[in-house]
């Protein structure tokens, strides 16, 4: 064992220690050590190799792992060595052959093609991921829709452009953020990801050892990856160049970054306290001015909205750029942004949930900013009721702050007596409530829910491949 602390560029980035685990070194490792190891096991199955050499060399990538899982300086040395390959799964490869006998060397990656191999491994931990995220997701809707249902009548202003526009509820802007979360845990991708097409996508090493198993041995290795249902299940074509499957992951973790910085910036809002409506249970201190409660979790979450675009245009480029049998760069820069984004998507998640369960609602404040707002945030509803009776001016007077909107309202209409039959007494003295100019918001609240609660979706760890015609 060393002493020597791993390589890792954490301390920039508070907030994605809780990602890193499903995306770090150590994750990679794994993964390329069960492709590798599921490989070995299908042409154990499939009869091409005994079951001593399968034996043999299952152990030498499991040994292999574990030495370098536990050791930052072997992972380090390999990191290294990935350099003049340009990936790291040849000197896994060289690694794990140190450990093992001709035989069983020989079947080690046996047909496969680095790209197979990284491919899958990245799938893999992609497909983790997403699991994760999309029962993240529904935990965070499930709390949304809590949260909606308690205030479902509670009135706030709604504003457009920073600016008070009309009295709306809190628990239809809640729903509303619900209705965000449910979008992207219903558009998860399917992780399709074992990749097996061999040194240009033609299986053509694969299909000279082994014949007429070749059948057997590619359908077993995606059982060994995916499951027993993969056996029912027609075996995917290589996609070695198929990279819009990639922008299609990074969609989606692109999706959970952003549907929590977009629900962090209301927050950070609310939070203001000259806005005063919302406060955050986890909240951070400042190294220079201890009366402050930074509302650190939104603050984390906004950041990484403002990170994952950049990871996205990257990823769209190596789509873009995706030529031949394996792309010339193009391949190797999707690595360090998909993993990234998986792992700001993990941790955007985690922080968004932890928001979301601490969020505390301050009714009464979202009533004092109201009526601070108010005649004027009724200008809409005295244009659509009184407009060709009320001149602009008389509009303007009656809105006009500190003034008495109702008299002035009379007033103006006891200059137009025809307008007296639109609206008795009651009405006129109601005409300025907010309660009374929230239009269909509770409709609207309610059949968001109702979609949110109807058939869940589908887990993406059950989603079958998708078929090729």
């Amino acid at each position: 064992m060393t002493d020597t602390a791993a390589h890792t560029r954490l301390l920039f980035a508070p907030g994605d220690l809780r990602g890193a685990e499903a995306i770090d070194d150590v994750a990679l490792v794994s993964a390329l050590g069960d492709v590798e190891s599921a490989w070995i096991n299908a042409q154990a199955h499939a009869g091409l190799i005994s079951s001593d050499d399968r034996a043999e060399a299952v152990e030498g990538i499991e040994a292999t792992t574990r030495s370098l899982l536990s050791d930052s300086a072997e992972l380090e040395t390999l990191a290294a060595d990935a350099e003049s390959g340009g990936n790291p799964v040849i000197p896994f490869l060289k690694t794990v052959r140190t450990r093992l006998g001709p035989d069983a060397s020989r079947a080690l990656h046996k047909g496969l093609t680095s790209q197979d191999v990284m491919d899958s491994a990245l799938g893999l931990l992609m497909a983790r991921v997403a699991r994760q995220t999309h029962a993240r997701l529904d935990v965070i809707a499930e709390v949304l829709v809590g949260l909606s249902e308690d205030h479902a009548s509670t009135v706030c202003l709604a504003r457009t452009l920073t600016q008070p526009a009309l009295p709306t509820t809190f628990g239809l802007k809640i729903a509303s953020w619900a209705a965000e979360v449910h979008e992207v845990q219903s558009l998860t991708p399917r992780i399709d990801y074992v990749q097996v097409g061999g040194a240009a996508g033609t299986r053509a090493a694969i299909r000279e050892f082994a014949g007429a198993q070749t059948e057997a041995l590619l359908r077993e290795f995606h059982v060994q990856l995916r499951g027993p249902d993969a056996a029912l299940t027609s075996i995917p074509a290589p996609w070695h160049t198929d990279r819009v499957r990639v922008l299609n992951w990074a969609s989606h973790l692109t999706q959970c970054v952003t549907v929590g910085a977009s629900i962090a910036r209301d927050v950070l809002i609310g939070t203001r306290p000259e806005v005063g409506e919302l406060n955050l249970a986890a909240t951070g201190g400042s190294s220079a001015m201890p009366q402050k409660l930074n509302p650190t979790s939104a603050v984390l979450l906004h950041r990484n909205g403002m990170r994952a675009p950049g990871l996205m245009a990257t990823l769209t480029s190596t789509a873009a750029e995706a030529i031949e049998e394996r792309s010339d760069g193009a391949w190797h820069a999707e690595w360090p942004a998909l993993s990234e984004l998986m792992g700001l998507a993990v941790s955007s998640l985690i922080m968004l949930q932890t928001m979301v369960e601490g969020l505390s609602v301050k009714p009464d404040a979202m009533r004092k900013n109201v009526d601070a707002a108010s005649p004027g945030i009724f200008a809409e509803r005295l244009n659509t009721a009184f407009g060709d009776r009320l001149t602009k001016t008389q509009v303007q007077d009656i809105i006009a702050p500190g003034g008495d909107p109702v008299a002035a309202l009379k007033a103006a209409l006891g200059q137009n007596p025809d307008a007296e039959d639109d609206a008795s007494a009651d009405e006129l003295e109601s005409f300025f409530s907010p309660e009374n100019y929230l239009g269909d918001a509770e409709d609207i609240r309610q059949t968001i829910i109702a979609a949110i609660n109807g058939p869940e979706p589908v887990s993406p760890g059950l989603l079958p491949f998708a078929s090729r015609k």
